[in-house]
């Protein structure tokens, strides 16, 4: 029988093959009853539905302990002891020879690191440090940590979290997200769309000669880049008083080359990304000068016309790219 890292891997690439066409369901279905290759399904949702009602009641009984206390300086000790502890634990998890607890040794490895970095925020704050000089100074501390303990012990969701601090470290200064807005506060998106390139050609890297080694972490680096990178560019493309054009021109070519090296590379995560950017781009522009001239039914109306013929040019330019790798 297939390990379960083996089994994952084959049930991530038949998802693969499914959505690029390259198999039938009846065969997708085969492949994976054949060689036990579990994808997410109800049992797994249900499972870590459990796991993130644990992380929440214990974040909640954290935090009626500190209130009670009224002081950060002992939601701190809590927080970084707790973390400490469950970091320790899940690393001894890990070490297992047997490989008996890939899941749980992951979830408390994870669960530590959230709770440590906390906890390490929070000293810091209860010793007079304060907004920008908190962040850098936790980030400092916590980031490559995580990403050392990520690349340790093949942990997918310490490498998503690891390469979210880091982007908000770089980029965002003040907040990301609360007070049901769901607004991100970004101060350097410049920074941000630089390091999330890297993050990207990271992933490409890990993907073409790392991925026996790694597995799925080329898809933590190419997606949260992505993200990150498209969204820098879109903040660049607005908040620019002075060179806005040019960042809008520096948009579209990026997503360009996005649609690109998707279809080079064979890579529909690049390319689904550069379609989006593509297209959010373009209705941000036209959103910016028409909306108050047109009237609504005409500015949808014209939107979609566009939007559909844009999209049949980008197919058209797809299918000759294609042409011409093959």
């Amino acid at each position: 029988m297939a390990s379960h890292a083996v089994r994952e891997r084959l049930a991530q690439d038949l998802g693969l093959w499914l959505s690029d066409g390259l198999v039938s369901q009846e065969t997708h279905d085969l492949l994976r009853e054949r060689y036990d290759a579990e994808g997410f399904g109800i049992a797994k949702a249900i499972k870590y539905l459990g796991i993130a009602g644990g992380l929440v009641t214990f974040f909640g009984l954290l935090g009626l302990l500190a209130s009670l206390s009224q002081s950060v300086g002992v939601a701190a000790v809590l927080l970084l002891g707790a973390g400490t502890a469950l970091t320790w634990v899940g690393i001894l998890l890990a070490l297992d020879k047997l490989g008996r607890y890939p899941a749980s040794s992951k979830t408390l490895l994870t669960l530590g690191v959230v709770m440590a970095t906390l906890g390490i925020g929070a000293g810091l704050y209860a010793t007079g440090v304060r907004d920008h000089g908190l962040i850098v100074m936790t980030g400092a501390v916590t980031v490559v940590a995580i990403g050392a303990l990520a690349y340790r012990f093949h942990n997918t969701f310490l490498l998503i979290l690891g390469l979210i601090c880091l982007f908000h470290w770089v980029g965002s200064w003040t907040k990301m997200w609360g007070q049901s807005s769901y607004a991100i506060s970004v101060q350097d998106p410049n920074l941000m769309s630089l390091v999330a390139l890297l993050a990207v050609l990271v992933g490409i890297c890990h993907e073409r000669y790392l991925r026996n080694q790694w597995g799925r972490f080329f898809l933590a680096y190419e997606t949260l880049g992505l993200i990150y990178m498209n969204l820098s560019l879109l903040i660049l493309t607005i908040w620019t008083e002075r060179g806005a054009g040019l960042w809008i021109a520096i948009w579209t070519g990026a997503a360009i080359a996005q649609i690109l090296a998707g279809a080079r590379l064979h890579n529909p995560l690049l390319t689904g990304f550069g379609v989006t950017a593509f297209a959010i781009n373009i209705y941000t522009r036209y959103y910016e000068n028409f909306w108050n001239r047109l009237h609504t039914g005409v500015f949808f109306l014209l939107g979609g016309i566009s939007l559909l013929i844009a999209g049949l040019l980008l197919e058209v330019v797809l299918r000759r790219s294609q042409g011409r790798i093959e």
